[in-house]
C-alpha cells in the first residue's frame, strides 16, 4: 500500500512537472522578436553616456556609438543584449553590461479605414483580433457597415482581399472565428448603402485630404494629398518599393462616391518608355504595390467591387496609346 501511495506521488510530481516545462515552453516561443521600425532604449548603466534610443532601420540594423551597426531586427531584447556587451566589451573593457528596451512598438502594424471614428495606422506588441482593431481605431461610426468589412491584405499578400460579416459573427457569438489580422493588412469598414446624415447632405461628395499607398512598399500608409501629385510621386513619398516588388501590376484604386474603377500600370514599362501619359491622384485614391510572389487581387475584380461599392470598371494603361 506504501509503494503504491508513493508510486502516485511520483506520477503526480511528474506530470506537474511535464506541465510546467511545456508551459515555461510555451512563454519562451511567444517571446517577442524586434522588428524594422521598432524603437529600442539600449541603455548602459557603467557608461550613461554611452545610453540612446534608436529605431531599426528597413534593413533591420541598428547603429550604437563606438561598435557601429548591429543586426537587431529578428532578435529578442535578450540576444540582442548579449550581442551588445560581446561588441562592445571589446572595445571598452569596462562594459559588461547592457540593457535593451523595446519603447515603441511599430513593427507590427495596421491600417483602419473608412468609417470608424480614428482612422489611420495602429501598432502593437501583438496584432489583436479584428474586432478589438476596429475599436482601437475609436469604434464603427454611425454610418458604418459591419457585416461588408473588408481586410486587403499586406505583406507578402499584398492585393488579396478578404470580405467579413462581423455583424453575424457577433449575432452568433463567433467573434473568436473572425480571421486573423496580420502585420500590414488593411482594414476597411464601408458606408453602409444609401446612409447619408441630414447634417452631411451638403457635404456627402467630400473626401478626406488623403491618398493611400499599400502593399509592397518602404512605408505603406496614408500620405498627405497634394494637388497634382502623381502615381509615381506618391510610390516615392511611400519610400519606394521594396525589393520584392512587382512593379509591373501596380493597380490605383479611385473612389468616388458609390463608383469605383480600377486602374492598372506597368510602371517598370512606364520607366522605360514614359508611356503611357502620367496620372494625377485624386483625394482618397488607393495605390497597391503588390510582391512578385503573389498576384494582385486574386480574388478577381469583383472582390474589388465589394470593397468600393456597387459598380467597378477597369482600365488597362499598361499598352502604348
Amino acid at each position: 500500500m506504501k509503494r503504491l501511495w508513493l508510486t502516485g506521488i511520483v506520477k503526480v510530481a511528474a506530470v506537474a512537472l511535464l506541465l510546467s516545462g511545456l508551459a515555461v515552453g510555451q512563454l519562451m516561443a511567444a517571446e517577442y522578436r524586434i522588428g524594422v521600425e521598432d524603437v529600442i532604449d539600449v541603455s548602459f548603466w557603467q557608461d550613461p553616456g554611452l545610453n540612446v534610443q534608436v529605431t531599426v532601420g528597413l534593413d533591420g540594423r541598428i547603429t550604437l556609438d563606438i561598435i557601429g551597426q548591429i543586426q537587431a531586427a529578428g532578435k529578442t531584447t535578450e540576444e540582442l543584449q548579449t550581442d551588445i556587451v560581446r561588441l562592445m566589451s571589446r572595445l571598452k573593457e569596462n562594459i559588461s553590461q547592457a540593457t535593451v528596451r523595446v519603447s515603441g512598438y511599430y513593427h507590427n502594424h495596421v491600417f483602419v479605414i473608412g468609417q470608424v471614428n480614428s482612422p489611420g495606422k495602429l501598432a502593437f506588441e501583438e496584432i489583436p483580433d479584428l474586432w478589438t482593431l476596429i475599436n482601437e481605431a475609436g469604434g464603427v461610426g454611425e454610418l458604418g457597415d459591419l457585416s461588408r468589412v473588408t481586410i486587403i491584405r499586406g505583406g507578402d499578400q499584398a492585393g488579396e482581399i478578404e470580405v467579413v460579416n462581423i455583424s453575424q459573427a457577433i449575432a452568433e457569438g463567433r467573434l473568436s472565428d473572425l480571421p486573423k489580422v496580420r502585420r500590414q493588412d488593411t482594414i476597411e469598414i464601408p458606408r453602409t448603402p444609401g446612409q447619408v446624415l441630414a447634417a452631411e447632405v451638403g457635404q456627402s461628395t467630400e473626401k478626406k485630404n488623403l491618398i493611400y499607398v499599400i502593399g509592397a512598399v518602404s512605408s505603406p500608409g496614408p500620405i498627405k494629398y497634394e494637388e497634382g501629385i502623381d502615381v509615381i510621386e506618391a510610390l516615392a513619398l511611400a519610400g519606394g518599393p521594396t525589393a520584392d516588388a512587382d512593379l509591373r501590376k501596380t493597380q490605383l484604386i479611385l473612389k468616388d462616391g458609390r463608383f469605383a474603377q480600377t486602374v492598372r500600370f506597368d510602371l517598370e514599362k512606364y520607366s522605360q518608355t514614359g508611356r503611357p501619359v502620367r496620372y494625377i491622384m485624386q483625394k482618397e485614391d488607393m495605390f497597391v504595390v503588390p510582391t512578385q510572389r503573389s498576384g494582385f487581387f486574386s480574388g478577381g475584380l469583383t472582390g474589388v467591387a465589394t470593397v468600393l461599392g456597387v459598380l467597378t470598371t477597369t482600365v488597362f494603361l499598361i499598352r502604348e496609346l
